[in-house]
């Protein structure tokens, strides 16, 4: 049973990464369950030529982003958000154009 949880945790990781890569590149169509058990069907990026860089996050860069949460800018609400990492269900890239 250890053996089954520890493939599906690795699965998980790969999928979070392969997330946090499709938001670098470009626009994302993912799900997560939020904090309080709703389902957000959400649109984002961290691609700065998608956001515009008006939207690009400002400061020293001297804050810490835990591995844990996954920080994006929505698309569709302007706006700054995060989710924590495990509780990703799905994604897909969309096209930037």
């Amino acid at each position: 049973m250890e053996e089954n949880y520890n493939v599906l945790e690795r699965i998980n990781e790969v999928s979070i990464q392969n997330l946090k890569n499709a938001l670098h590149e470009g626009a994302v169509k993912f799900s997560y369950k939020k904090v309080n058990g709703e389902i957000r069907e959400a649109y984002g990026t961290l691609n700065i030529e998608v956001m515009g860089e008006e939207n690009q996050p400002h400061g020293n860069g001297n804050y810490s982003v835990s591995d844990d949460v996954i920080r994006y800018y929505d698309l569709d609400s302007k706006g700054w958000r995060s989710f924590k990492a495990e509780n990703l269900i799905s994604f897909e890239n969309v096209n930037k154009s």
